[in-house]
């Protein structure tokens, strides 16, 4: 369902012309009203208003309703075989933890559009492929069902490299406002942030000469973000994101210019596990004479992640460096057994 507020009928007609592209039978006017969360009258208009832009508009009948297809300029086909549909399949279904998002409906209008150029028998084949393969998030999912119109504009705004204006509500409840040149958006943990560094004035894009003090912001706490067509800015020459996503450690960004070297040995019952994961693309493993596993890697992000990651292997992982990262480990660890111990120590309430 396209849902994206008060939609101007320029952007609704460029919205139904993207609905009907790849469909070579067409798709039925109910179908298409649906998905635009309008009337079937509406589209009618807009289809009339497409042709007269010189858009090739065909009407025609789809299952036995009234409908329409784009006649398209070119057209050409891509062979798929049957284990590469299976794939499509399975990398589709690792983005329903995205539902709500166009990214979700972009990859689900693919499989649509693949799945009506089968014969009978492939289509029923297809149709059983979400039972053959599943993917389960670890950590649960976020809900981005009302914020189509924040991911549009962040969408916009690193695609075409333009300026947002926006509204955002920090960790803490603080509602902050201002401008940010949208450098790139990434998915970690089942979520969508943006790498993107603040303007003082919508002008200052123009001028980025480097990508220090970038920040990442998470989609969901966009309160309203909005693409300025009239600013544009420079990606600086330095932006190197791969160089600031660190890995298994999630999307913090670098606090230090030297790196840091973390040092952490993980029990034999855990070892197999731990052997068996890449956490760093600076990662190094060495094998311990008891069938213990020591892992070591040089990076710059900042500790409170690696600590959060050796405290959830429990008693199987034990820091040996840095000794901040020693000492943080030991005082979540006090924190734990004090809270604990003051529960305890207090009268069941009557």
């Amino acid at each position: 369902m396209y849902r994206r507020g008060d939609v101007g009928g320029v952007g609704r007609a460029l919205r139904l012309l993207d609905l009907l592209r790849g469909y070579k039978r067409g798709r039925a006017i109910v179908d298409l009203a649906a998905e635009l969360d309008v009337s079937a009258r509406t589209v009618r208009r807009d289809l009339a208003e497409l042709a007269g832009a010189g858009e090739r508009i065909e009407r025609t009948t789809v299952d036995g309703k009234a409908g329409a297809r784009v006649i398209e300029r070119a057209f050409g086909y891509v062979a798929i075989t049957r284990r590469e549909r299976y794939t499509l399949l399975a990398v589709r279904s690792m983005f329903d933890v995205l539902r709500g998002t166009p990214f979700h409906d972009d990859i689900e209008s693919v499989e649509t559009k693949l799945a009506q150029r089968l014969d009978p028998t492939e289509q029923t084949e297809h149709a059983t492929f979400a039972q053959r393969i599943v993917y389960v998030p670890d950590g649960g999912t976020k809900a981005y069902d009302d914020k189509a119109d924040v991911i549009d504009a962040l969408l916009t705004g690193v695609m075409s490299r333009k300026v947002i204006r926006y509204a955002y509500v920090d960790a803490r409840g603080r509602r902050q406002r201002g401008h940010l040149a949208p450098f790139a958006m990434a998915i970690h943990k089942h979520g969508l942030y943006v790498v993107a560094r603040r303007l003082k004035r919508p002008e200052d894009g123009a001028q980025l000469t480097s990508a220090r003090e970038v920040s990442t912001f998470a989609v969901e706490r966009f309160a309203e973000a909005e693409h300025l067509r009239a600013f544009a800015f420079t990606t600086p020459a330095d932006f190197d994101l791969n160089a600031i996503m660190h890995d298994a450690f999630g999307v913090h960004l670098p606090t230090s210019e030297e790196p840091t070297r973390v040092v952490v040995e993980f029990s034999k019952e855990r070892a197999t596990y731990a052997r068996a994961r890449v956490w760093h693309k600076t990662q190094q493993v060495r094998e311990l004479p008891d069938g213990r596993l020591r892992v070591e890697f040089d990076t710059r992000a900042p500790l409170a992640p690696i600590v959060s990651w050796v405290l959830s292997w429990g008693p199987h992982a034990l820091p040996i460096e840095p000794p901040a990262l020693v000492a943080q480990v030991v005082a979540e660890l006090d924190a734990a057994r004090a809270a604990i111990n003051l529960r305890s120590s207090r009268p069941e309430p009557r």
